[in-house]
Parts: structure tokens; C-alpha cells; sequence
């Protein structure tokens, strides 16, 4: 059987690579897509994700203190040494293939409705929600974060992560044009 992630995170602690493979193995594909959305830029992106599983190995590991899961911890690193990239220079647009290439497990009426819309519309509508807007949305649908865990992530309280998931859907809806009679039939 597989071990936890908690396990690996100890063996990572005690010098074992292997441990820590495993770790990237896991966790890497979300982690970058979330470090790309956060700068905007591919190799910023594979920066701050090497620079996550660094730290591990050189020590953070040690330091967790199990207030959440090692996934969401994961995370909160990643968004710090992401962060550290995008400070001196304003990130620039996000490739529209990064969007359209997000899986999906169950598709929710929200997620048909942004499917069916068009993707120029919808990356054109992301583009102009505030940053914060954008990272929730991205940390809900493509991460698949609890939104308690996004809050632990963001260091923000619960009720600010369910104010912007409903402002940026709100906003979303209003910038996309809306479904004909017949394709909301469907």
C-alpha cells in the first residue's frame, strides 16, 4: 500500500531521496500548474517548484507541524517561493492552453458552463478579475483545494475565501455571454 504523505514527509526528515521523489511524484503537476498561474510565466513556475522541494529537503520538512495536510503545506511553500519571483516584476499574461488543458473529474453546472463558453471569453474574463479572485478560482477548480485548506494556503480566514470564490463566479458570469436557450438545454 502506499504511504502517507505524513510517512514520506518523515523518511524526508531523515535523509531518504527516495522518500522525497515520491513526494514530487505526487504532488509536482498540480504544484506547478498553481506556481504558473501564480507567475504567469512557465519558467518562474519550474523555479519556484524546484525551489519548494528544496527547502523540504534542506529542512522544512522538519518544521511541519502537522496543522494541516503535507499537501496543503506543500502549497503554502510553493506560493512563498513563487511569490519571491513575481515581486520586482508585474507577471505577464497567462497562455490560453493552460486553461483549456485543466482537468476536470465531475463537471458542476458552473464548470458546463465555462466549457461551453468560449475560451478566448473566458481567458479574456479571468484576465480581468483581481489576482485574488484568480488564484481562489484556480486553487477550487484546478488544485481541488478544500476551501478550508485555501485558507490555511492564503493565510486568510475561511469567510474571505468564500467572499472572493463568490465574487470572481459572480464576475465570471457577468463577463461571459450567456448560454442560449438551446445550448442550456442540452
Amino acid at each position: 500500500m502506499d504511504e502517507s504523505d505524513e510517512a514520506l514527509l518523515r523518511r524526508v526528515v531523515g535523509g531518504d531521496e527516495q522518500a522525497l521523489e515520491l513526494l514530487y511524484a505526487r504532488h509536482a503537476a498540480v504544484l506547478l500548474r498553481y506556481a504558473v498561474q501564480l507567475t504567469r510565466d512557465r519558467g518562474l513556475a519550474e523555479e519556484a517548484l524546484q525551489d519548494t522541494f528544496v527547502a523540504v529537503w534542506q529542512g522544512a520538512a522538519a518544521r511541519f507541524a502537522g496543522g494541516s495536510t503535507v499537501r496543503t503545506w506543500l502549497f503554502g511553500i510553493c506560493r512563498r517561493q513563487a511569490a519571491k519571483r513575481i515581486r520586482s516584476s508585474p507577471p505577464p499574461a497567462l497562455p490560453l492552453d493552460a486553461a483549456a488543458s485543466v482537468p476536470s473529474a465531475l463537471a458542476t453546472p458552473d464548470e458546463v458552463a465555462l466549457a461551453r463558453a468560449d475560451v478566448t471569453a473566458v481567458g479574456a474574463a479571468m484576465a480581468r478579475l483581481p489576482a485574488g479572485h484568480r488564484e481562489v478560482l484556480h486553487l477550487v477548480f484546478a488544485a481541488e483545494l478544500p476551501l478550508a485548506e485555501i485558507a490555511t494556503v492564503l493565510d486568510i480566514p475561511l469567510g474571505t475565501v468564500k467572499s472572493r470564490l463568490f465574487n470572481a463566479r459572480a464576475a465570471l458570469a457577468r463577463a461571459l455571454p450567456q448560454l442560449t436557450a438551446k445550448e442550456a438545454g442540452r
